[in-house]
């Protein structure tokens, strides 16, 4: 048997090989990144070739529930361990299968479940890597406007915060001629734009060819398809002159980045193990507004580091206040066990991480509010999304005005009309785009 029909075996049974007609009822419950969730939905295209089909949560009788769980949080395994018991409660007789990172950090904690199998994040990537390869269309058949491929697994930086190394050990890169394949397939099946994404993109490297990352880009460039390229999260250390100017240079890759951060203070991110400083961020900031038009930066913000004093905290927040950037995605520190930081101290009291954070999201709605202004009575390139939405090759989500019920993935050159402001605390209003002309 193939890797992808005995690890089929081992969770659904032999009788679901070789076209049994053993119809099994799945629901995947996905929680956590946008990896997962393209994950989820790949692993439920897989099954399908084996007379597993896609079941919805609340259907009256579920043969099967497939649980991709988050480990990135504490509070991302309480919501696993919330969403077992719900399950467990609302459906007795359904058989559990969990995986994921959860799954591969925690597995003592789901072990004593009855009628619970657990694949982990190494058999699940043999899996997807495998089943890529058999079975091409568990990577297209994506219920999303822009779809995402999956370029790369794992990550070797091992910032003393982050247990993602640990939780997905398994690495690879697809070789650089599939995934440019991908990319032309998406577009003969009509997809006007795709993410790439991974555990840590910037690390891509097809091992037969030696091409990272830079290579693949090009190569994108030069494919005859108007297929637009969204690059997920990247790591400022794989942000050079040369990349930028591949982003300046480009016909195709969206001009928005998301860079994450994590501290503006450089004590506190040696103390992650970060490897750049502030400084070294913001000149990357700097050369990529120069140098790229229209360019969106976004960045995670990580408050209540361990050891992280008042001074520190307002020198991040005094610190990017400078940058020129769009909008932060901000975290509150939690202990990871089998981290490094999990040892650090002094701990952050959680109400006083909590002021922190909202001091974040305060500085990243007036970095919103700004960055929109700015395109107020512009014309940007936009791509339509469901319920008459619509987003900028600069990543501004926008309503569209006068088209009701366009069709989703259209491509089209749009004025920002109306820009609002502060509509909650928490919360910019809608920018509104009038169409000028399709793409």
């Amino acid at each position: 048997m193939t890797i992808t029909e005995n690890i089929i075996a081992e969770l659904f049974g032999k009788e679901n090989l070789n076209g049994g007609k053993a119809a099994v009822k799945c629901a995947v419950v996905s929680s956590g990144c946008k990896l997962n969730q393209f994950e989820s939905n790949q692993l439920s295209e897989i099954f399908k070739r084996f007379n597993i089909y896609a079941a919805e949560y609340g259907e009256p009788e579920i043969d099967v529930f497939l649980i991709n769980t988050c480990t990135v949080t504490d509070k991302a395994d309480t919501e696993t361990e919330r969403t077992v018991r719900k399950i467990k409660r609302r459906y007795p007789k359904s058989r559990l299968i969990i995986t994921g990172c959860s799954a591969q950090i925690n597995k003592g904690r789901f072990l004593d479940i009855a009628g619970l199998k657990l694949m982990d994040n190494v058999k699940k990537a043999e899996l997807i890597k495998n089943s890529a390869d058999e079975f091409p269309n568990s990577v297209f058949n994506q219920k999303r406007t822009r779809p995402y491929l999956k370029i790369q697994e794992g990550c070797e930086l091992e910032c003393s915060y982050c247990i993602i190394p640990k939780a997905r050990p398994v690495k690879w890169s697809l070789g650089i001629k599939k995934v440019l394949r991908y990319i032309e397939e998406f577009g003969r099946q009509g997809f006007r734009e795709i993410i790439l994404t991974g555990v840590n993109i910037g690390s891509y490297k097809d091992k037969k060819s030696g091409a990272g990352l830079k290579e693949l880009l090009i190569g994108a460039e030069e494919l005859k398809n108007g297929v637009k390229i969204r690059i997920s999260s990247i790591d400022p250390i794989y942000i050079d002159d040369e990349i930028i100017k591949i982003f300046a240079d480009s016909r195709k890759i969206r001009n928005h980045f998301h860079i994450p951060l994590q501290s503006a203070s450089d004590r506190i991110l040696k103390l992650m193990k970060r490897n750049y400083s502030f400084n070294d961020y913001l000149k990357i900031a700097e050369k990529i507004c120069e140098s790229v038009p229209d360019a969106a930066i976004g960045t995670d913000i990580i408050s209540g580091f361990p050891g992280e004093t008042e001074s520190d905290f307002y020198e991040t927040a005094k610190n990017i206040e400078k940058l020129p950037i769009y909008y932060i995605h901000a975290f509150s520190y939690s202990d990871r066990e089998g981290t490094e930081s999990y040892f650090l101290k002094p701990k952050i009291k959680e109400t006083e991480i909590k002021r922190r954070t909202g001091i974040i999201r305060e500085i990243s709605l007036q970095k919103k509010i700004k960055f929109h202004d700015k395109f107020y009575d512009k014309t940007l390139e936009f791509i339509s999304l469901t319920d008459d939405k619509a987003i900028s090759s600069n990543y501004i989500k926008a309503k569209i005005s006068g088209y009701p019920n366009l069709t989703q993935g259209t491509e089209f050159k749009g004025k920002i009309i109306n820009i609002g402001g502060r509509v909650r605390k928490d919360e910019v209003s809608e920018v509104t785009v009038e169409i000028e002309a399709f793409i």
